[in-house]
């Protein structure tokens, strides 16, 4: 895991990029450099949503996980791997259903979906943001450290290696 970056270069300053190509090299570059500190912020806001409403926060982070080892597990059946390639739009209409009816039947999930949500909004816009003094030689050899750190196995996992490298 990578260190915690100190206050002062967690908010070094901002600039919106100048196209797609450096937005994109700037995020992947700051999930990478900064991961130790989104997940201390991502921690933090959890547990003032737990402060605020400890059973909603415990039932959603129960009933998530549960929807997700079930979807997991029911995801391998060939009957919905077929509807799947069948018919996607089909697939995806029946799942927004089944997530409303999760979240309708347990109200404690929308403190929990809140959390995440705050969570991956400042995470974005923090990465896309953040403008740090970058020393390309430094950076480089950064990149290869953190490429074995969780944010590294995700963005192998979504076929990002090779921005990893830039």
């Amino acid at each position: 895991m990578p260190p915690f970056r100190q206050w002062g270069d967690f908010f070094p300053g901002w600039k919106t990029p100048a196209n797609g190509t450096d937005f994109h090299d700037r995020l992947i570059s700051n999930l990478l450099y900064y991961q130790t500190n989104y997940l201390v912020l991502s921690t933090a806001v959890y547990i003032i949503a737990g402060f605020k409403d400890p059973v909603g926060v415990g039932t959603g982070t129960a009933v998530m996980l549960a929807v997700f080892l079930l979807s997991a597990c029911v995801g391998e059946l060939p009957l919905i791997v077929g509807l799947k390639r069948r018919s996607p739009l089909t697939f995806l209409i029946i799942d927004i259903i089944a997530v409303h009816f999760v979240a309708k039947t347990f109200v404690g999930i929308r403190t929990f979906l809140s959390a995440t949500a705050i969570c991956l909004a400042v995470t974005v816009s923090h990465a896309s943001l953040c403008n740090r003094n970058v020393n390309e030689v430094a950076c480089i050899k950064e990149a290869q450290k953190l490429k074995g750190s969780p944010m590294g196995f995700l963005l192998k996992a979504r076929g990002k290696e090779k921005e990893m490298n830039n």
